[in-house]
């Protein structure tokens, strides 16, 4: 577990650390950063910290740029196959990186891989591509058993009081569904 850093920027009052948050976005100097924090609120910072807090404040965008991304990338996908849920969506991105990753690799470093955390690591992979499976099959169970009650239902109805609708729409439903 990693414990959350603080910083004496962290313990700034709310407007002046998101000033300096700015500030370090604007490449202002660490040097007028601190003369800033110095004038607005008396208090001593060394360029040293400010450094380090700009590191951990850039990791951070960068993190949360990466998981924009990955969010963008997978929304326009699911929006370009209506019919891929969320996590198909997700899983082709992961396997997408995956594949790039093992592309880019060098011979030295797959030479470094223990066969058996390679294995691992593929294991985990398939599993959790056959549970987004099995739970798309019982799915498609419930569904289509949830279709066949409501059908029985409406079909029932129908039969006793439109004999000749209930045919050509029970025809027309079985085709469709033979079709999918």
């Amino acid at each position: 577990m990693s414990r959350r850093k603080h910083s004496k920027i962290d313990k700034l009052p709310p407007n002046i650390k998101d000033e300096v948050e700015e500030m370090i976005k604007s490449d202002f100097t660490y040097a007028e950063i601190a003369e800033y924090i110095q004038c607005e609120t008396d208090t001593q910072i060394s360029k040293a910290a400010i450094c380090r807090y700009a590191k951990n404040l850039n990791e951070s965008l960068t993190t949360l740029r990466m998981a924009q991304e990955n969010f963008r990338c997978i929304t326009e996908e699911l929006n370009r196959y209506p019919d891929l849920d969320t996590g198909e969506g997700i899983l082709k991105l992961l396997a997408h990186y995956i594949l790039e990753s093992i592309n880019k690799m060098p011979e030295e470093q797959w030479r470094s891989i223990k066969p058996d955390e390679l294995i691992k690591h593929a294991t985990t992979l398939i599993k959790a591509a056959s549970y987004k499976k099995d739970i798309d099959l019982k799915n498609k169970d419930l569904s289509s058993a949830g279709f066949e009650q409501i059908k029985s239902m409406v079909f029932q109805t129908m039969a006793r009081e439109r004999p000749e609708l209930y045919s050509e729409v029970a025809k027309f439903l079985e085709d469709k569904m033979n079709s999918e």
